[in-house]
Order: C-alpha cells, then sequence, then structure tokens
C-alpha cells in the first residue's frame, strides 16, 4: 500500500458504503428525486430507514456538507437545516474506536472528544492521532488545548469524564 493510500485510508473509513441499503440500487435517481416527486422522496427515505448504516452515511453528509440527495435518511433541505444547527451526531462508540486506534468516521464533535478524553488519560497520541488524520505536533497541540478547556469549565465537559473514567483500552493479541 503507498503511503498516499495509507493516509487516505486512516482519514475515512468508508467501508460501511458496501453495508448500505443502497448500494446496487436498480434506481439509484430515487436518492436525487426534486421535491414535488413526493413518492420518489418517500421510497427513498422508506429504504434509507431498514438500512444498517444510515447512522454513518448522514454523518459523513453533514461532514462533508453534502448538499444533494438523500442521505441517510434526510433530504437536502433537512440538511440544511441541521447544517445551520450545527447539529452533527455523536456517538460513543465512534469515540471508543478512535481512542482504541481503529478508523472511525467521526464528527467535529468527536474528534474534539477523542482530544479531551485523552488528555485526560495521558493517551499517547501514535494511538488516536492517525485516527483523526493529524500529525504529533498536531495532536499535542489539541491536548494543550483540552487541558486548558479542562481547567476553565470542566462542567461542559462531564460526557468525556464519564467515558475517560470508564474507558478500558483495546488489549491486542500477540501471535507468537
Amino acid at each position: 500500500m503507498s503511503t498516499i493510500t495509507s493516509i487516505a485510508t486512516r482519514r475515512r473509513d468508508n467501508t460501511w458504503v458496501q453495508r448500505a441499503a443502497c448500494a446496487g440500487t436498480a434506481a439509484p435517481d430515487r436518492f436525487y428525486s426534486l421535491p414535488d416527486q413526493a413518492e420518489e422522496v418517500q421510497a427513498a427515505k422508506a429504504l434509507c430507514s431498514r438500512c444498517p448504516v444510515s447512522d454513518e452515511c448522514l454523518t459523513e453528509a453533514l461532514e462533508t456538507n453534502d448538499r444533494y440527495g438523500i442521505r441517510g435518511g434526510i433530504t437536502e433541505s433537512e440538511r440544511l437545516v441541521l447544517h445551520r444547527l450545527g447539529t452533527v451526531r455523536w456517538e460513543e462508540e465512534r469515540v471508543l474506536a478512535a481512542l482504541n486506534g481503529r478508523p472511525a468516521n467521526l464528527s467535529p464533535q468527536e474528534k474534539h472528544s477523542v482530544s479531551v478524553i485523552a488528555a485526560i488519560l495521558d493517551l499517547d497520541p501514535q494511538i488516536w492521532a492517525p485516527v483523526l488524520g493529524i500529525g504529533r505536533k498536531r495532536a499535542l497541540t489539541r491536548l494543550r488545548e483540552a487541558r486548558a478547556q479542562l481547567e476553565k469549565q470542566p462542567f461542559l465537559l462531564r460526557r468525556e469524564q464519564r467515558i475517560a473514567a470508564a474507558f478500558t483500552p483495546a488489549t491486542t493479541v500477540v501471535a507468537a
């Protein structure tokens, strides 16, 4: 694997796309229907409601500011409202995966949580920084910023403190 490919792979895990209900759909245009095509929109939303990876799809659409089509069961106009509100999904499982060095499709809030928990636990940036797609220098800066926030506003970081208190690093089995 080339360095460019490995860096791109670490930044965004898109393996979920293969498990999407719409993968290989005979009529992909239904996900790009016009607003006045209510039946097509409802059909696409119905398929999304049964999709095992609709959360990942929506999160990626919000993170990448994707303005076209139905993603994660939400239309373009509905996502526009979420963009304006700054609402992005946050899932503990993805944060824990990143802390353990496993690829995860993280929202900006989740990336911040990874930095805060890493600061609380004094975790090695070599484990979690590649998942965030940042180098050691940027990781150390994020740790300093997170520690400063912990000192100034610890009440805002209750979620991260709860996770840090219960965090157990994943153990890796070493083959002999």
